[in-house]
């Protein structure tokens, strides 16, 4: 593939001031070579033969063509990184998986993992069709288990039909020379449920996008994101929730830590629109800077055009204080020490997240990296 820029990446849906370099992001990324079929794994167990894989974009849409059921869906449609980005993925897409689980069906756990490759280019496209009253959890990990350079990505379009429940899970652990892109969408039809729990700890570029919309009454959305930042890592985040349905709720919790010289940038949109009575949405962010250095903007927006609804926002962003360095340094710990710290609690709660072994060893491998040692539970292990 040439080497392409990405504009208008992680596009705020109401832009502010042009002065502030916050509307959105671009990504240069280099001529690369699309990776083979091998760097996708796909590991599922499902009912009804509920999942079909594909290597390559299909001519035949399934999500598509299930969307087709939403009057307006098409028309709302976007994606967390923008169409640009959108573009770019699906042209680079090495492997498609298309998981449609039968109304009324709960799946076992489909997992994908995406493994980067050296010069090359790895996309994982990830459909999921959820039917009335059906239930799937989706584990998705990025890792770079050999050295090299490329980017690395995945898009995600959830379709959580009525009373359907979805559960995301996403983690990256790439090495700090790769580019990564995480892009997804949902659609929640009347009385669905989608749960997203984001864990992103490497990368030197990470641009991470999540739109949802909840367009049936009461349809509920829950995202957790952990992150944490350091050496010198981008890390761009833009997440857009447009509620519209009656008495939806939203909720976005997004918690990280900058090291070193990291640098952050999240926008959280939370979108009540006219016709969305009873209503509730939340976000919140809690970031520690733990060193000078490092460079973060955070930019919660409520939009309201609708009575009878509520919307919150808030973000706490703080770093290590005078009273706790000397607390730390009574106990022979600098600043350096207190980084590492908090690096290794981020890595520990990663590796006590991981879905299976292969996830934990991802975060291990990370970690002895980033801190020149396994999480607390391996080194306990090798007796360290």
């Amino acid at each position: 593939m040439e080497a392409t820029t990405l504009e208008k990446l992680n596009l705020m849906p109401d832009i502010t001031w042009h002065f502030l370099r916050i509307n959105d992001t671009k990504a240069q990324i280099p001529a690369l070579e699309r990776a083979e079929s091998g760097a996708i794994f796909v590991d599922a167990a499902l009912e009804n033969g509920a999942v079909t894989v594909q290597t390559a974009q299909s001519d035949n849409d399934a999500f598509e063509a299930a969307l087709d059921r939403y009057p307006g869906a098409h028309a709302q449609w976007e994606t967390g990184n923008g169409p640009a980005a959108e573009e770019w993925l699906r042209a680079a897409c090495t492997r498609q998986v298309v998981l449609e689980v039968p109304e009324g069906i709960t799946a076992d756990e489909l997992t994908v993992r995406v493994d980067a490759q050296d010069g090359r280019v790895a996309v994982a496209q990830v459909d999921v069709i959820a039917r009335k009253g059906a239930q799937a959890i989706v584990n998705i990990r990025t890792d770079s288990p050999d050295a090299g350079s490329g980017a690395a990505g995945v898009f995600v379009r959830v379709l959580a039909e009525e009373g359907a429940a979805v559960t995301v899970r996403t983690q990256q652990t790439l090495d700090a020379t790769w580019q990564y892109f995480e892009n997804l969408a949902f659609y929640q039809a009347t009385d669905a449920r989608v749960v997203l729990r984001q864990i992103e700890l490497g990368g030197a570029e990470s641009y991470v996008g999540v739109a949802a919309n909840l367009a049936g009454d009461r349809s509920d959305l829950d995202i957790d994101t952990r992150y944490l930042g350091n050496g010198k890592r981008t890390l761009d985040f833009n997440y857009i929730i447009r509620q519209r349905g009656l008495n939806t709720n939203a909720l976005f919790i997004a918690n990280g830590v900058l090291n070193d010289a990291a640098r952050k940038t999240l926008r959280g949109t939370i979108d009540l629109i006219h016709g969305c009575k009873g209503s509730v949405g939340n976000e919140r962010e809690t970031v520690l800077l733990a060193n000078e250095a490092v460079r973060n903007k955070t930019v919660p927006i409520i939009l309201c055009d609708e009575d009878d609804v509520q919307g919150n926002h808030g973000a706490t962003i703080g770093h290590v204080n005078d009273e706790q360095l000397h607390y730390m340094e009574t106990r022979g710990l600098g600043m350096a020490d207190a980084e590492a710290l908090f690096s290794q609690a981020f890595f520990d709660y990663a590796a006590d997240q991981a879905v299976d072994e292969d996830a934990a060893r991802a975060v291990d491998r990370l970690a002895l990296s980033v801190l020149g040692h396994a999480t607390g539970d391996a080194a306990q292990e090798s007796g360290e």
